[in-house]
C-alpha cells in the first residue's frame, strides 16, 4: 500500500488504544459486567442442554415457612425439633449430608433437655451409622476478635466445610486457606463420598491440591428433575422448548431484558423436598420419601422469610443459598475435574490469556473497520490487491460475518476446552461498528 494511504490514521490509533485500555484496566468495571452478562445470557441459552447426570444423585431438603407454621414453632428452630427433624432424615439413610446452617451460639443455654447437646447426640448418630454429615463453617477461630463459628461440641461430631469465602468473585472455589488452616467446601466434600463407589478421574489427593484447583464457573441446569412432579406440585414450573426455541428467547430476553423476567424458571434444577415431607406418615408416602433419598447426596438448608441467604441464579432468579452448593456439586457430578473455569492470570498481571483472545477480536474489528475506510481512498494504481479490497469491501456484512464466524468458532473451542466463554455480547456490539458508515449514510439520506 502507498506510504501516501497509511491503514491507520492517528485518530483511529488514539481510538484503539483508549478501547484496549478499557478492556484490559476495566475502569468503572464496565468490561467484567459485560463480561458477567454474557456468561449468563450463554448459561440460560445452553441450560435446557445440561447433562442430568448429577440431578440423580442429589437431594435438597428446603426448611421453610410452611414448616414453621405446620409445627407451630419459630427461627431459630429450638433443638428440640430440629433433633425431630434430622432423625427423620437419618431414617431414610442418605449417603452423606451437608447442613447449611452455622450453629454459632446456643439459644437454650443452662437447658439440658432443650439445649444444643441434644441435637449433637443426634448427629453423632449419624457418624455410628456411617453416613458423613458436614456442618457449614466460617472457617475463622471461635472468640477470636469477636468471630463466631460453630459450637464446638456440634464441630466435634461432624466434618466442617467451608460456606465463606472471598475474592473469587461468583465463582465457586472447591478448598480456600482460611484462618483454621485448608479447608474444602460442601461440594467437594460431598463429591469425595461419592467417589468412594464412583471412578473420578484426578479427584485432588487432598485439600491442598484442591485449593490449587481453579474454581468453578457454575452452570445452571433447567430442566426439572423427573422425580419432582411425584412431590410436589409443578404446574407453575417453566418447562424446557427446545435449544433453538431456547437460543432465540434469550436473545431476545438479552436485548429487551427491561421489558421483562431475566430468569425463566420459578422451580430450582436440583431434586427438592421440604422439611414437612419428611413428616408424612402413610406407608406408601413414606416410601417415596425413601425412595428419593437413599443413597443420596442430600444438602440441607433454609428459606425462611426473615433471612437473607439468597443467590441469583442466572436460569431462575433468587434462590435460597444451599441451591448454590447443591449446583457446584452437579456440576462436579456432571462434568468431574473438567468443569467450567477461567484461566489462570498471567505472572504478576490480573489478566488471562482469554483477555489477550478478547483483545484480538476487538483489534480484527478496528482493523477491518480501518479497510473499510481505506477502500475509499482514491489510488492510482489498480493493483490485484486493491481490486480484492474493493471487492471485499464494498458492504460491512463480509466483514462482520466473518467477525461473528471467528467469535463462534473462538467460543466453541472454549467450550470444548472447558475455559468460560469471551466476552460475547460485549464484542458482539462493538462489532456493529462495522456498519456506522452505511448507517450515517442512511441517516443523511433522510436528513
Amino acid at each position: 500500500m502507498s506510504a501516501k494511504f497509511p491503514l491507520f490514521s492517528l485518530k483511529q490509533y488514539a481510538l484503539g488504544l483508549v478501547v484496549l485500555l478499557i478492556a484490559l484496566l476495566d475502569p468503572f468495571g464496565l468490561s467484567s459486567s459485560s463480561d458477567n452478562a454474557s456468561a449468563q445470557w450463554l448459561n440460560r441459552m445452553f441450560a435446557s442442554l445440561y447433562d442430568s447426570k448429577g440431578q440423580q444423585q442429589i437431594a435438597v431438603v428446603v426448611i421453610d415457612d410452611a414448616y414453621l407454621l405446620r409445627n407451630n414453632t419459630f427461627w431459630p428452630m429450638p433443638y428440640g425439633e430440629q433433633s425431630k427433624l434430622f432423625k427423620r432424615l437419618l431414617a431414610y439413610k442418605p449417603k452423606a449430608v451437608f447442613v447449611d446452617l452455622l450453629y454459632s451460639h446456643d439459644h437454650s443455654p443452662g437447658d439440658p433437655a432443650q439445649g444444643s447437646q441434644l441435637l449433637a447426640n443426634v448427629f453423632d448418630r449419624y457418624r455410628h451409622q456411617g453416613i458423613p454429615l458436614l456442618l457449614a463453617n466460617t472457617g475463622r477461630p471461635r472468640g477470636e476478635e469477636g468471630q463466631a463459628n460453630t459450637l464446638e461440641h456440634l464441630a466435634q461430631v461432624t466434618t466442617p466445610v467451608l460456606v465463606v469465602w472471598s475474592g473469587v468473585g461468583d465463582k465457586y472455589p472447591l478448598a480456600f486457606d482460611t484462618s483454621l488452616g485448608l479447608m474444602e467446601t460442601p461440594a467437594l466434600a460431598l463429591y469425595r463420598q461419592y467417589c468412594q463407589a464412583h471412578q473420578c478421574p484426578d479427584l485432588p489427593g487432598d485439600a491442598q491440591a484442591a485449593a490449587q484447583a481453579p474454581p468453578i464457573a457454575i452452570q445452571w441446569g433447567l430442566e426439572l428433575a423427573p422425580e419432582q412432579s411425584r412431590i410436589a406440585n409443578t404446574a407453575d414450573c417453566s418447562t424446557v422448548d427446545g435449544f433453538f426455541s431456547q437460543t432465540f428467547k434469550q436473545l431476545a430476553e438479552a436485548i429487551f431484558w427491561k421489558l421483562g423476567k431475566s430468569a425463566q424458571a420459578s422451580c430450582p434444577y436440583s431434586l427438592t423436598l421440604t422439611a414437612s415431607d419428611l413428616e408424612v406418615s402413610e406407608p406408601q408416602d413414606r416410601a417415596l420419601i425413601a425412595e428419593l433419598l437413599r443413597d443420596r447426596l442430600v444438602l440441607v438448608g433454609a428459606h425462611i422469610t426473615s433471612t437473607g441467604d439468597l443467590v441469583q441464579s442466572p436460569v431462575h432468579g433468587k434462590l435460597p443459598g444451599i441451591y448454590l452448593h447443591a449446583m457446584a456439586l452437579d456440576n462436579l457430578l456432571s462434568e468431574g475435574m473438567s468443569y467450567k473455569h477461567e484461566p489462570d492470570s498471567l505472572p504478576r498481571m490480573d489478566i488471562n490469556w482469554l483477555d489477550l483472545v478478547e483483545i484480538a477480536l476487538l483489534v480484527l474489528i478496528f482493523a477491518l473497520k480501518a479497510l473499510h475506510e481505506h477502500r475509499a481512498a482514491k489510488h492510482r494504481t489498480l493493483t490485484p490487491w486493491r481490486r480484492w479490497e474493493i471487492r471485499f469491501f464494498h458492504s460491512p456484512c463480509p466483514s462482520w460475518l466473518l467477525v461473528m464466524a471467528v467469535l463462534t468458532v473462538a467460543s466453541i473451542a472454549l467450550y470444548f476446552a472447558n475455559i468460560t466463554p469471551v466476552n460475547v455480547l460485549g464484542i458482539a456490539v462493538l462489532s456493529l461498528v462495522l456498519f456506522s458508515e452505511k448507517i450515517e449514510a442512511l441517516l443523511g439520506s433522510k436528513s
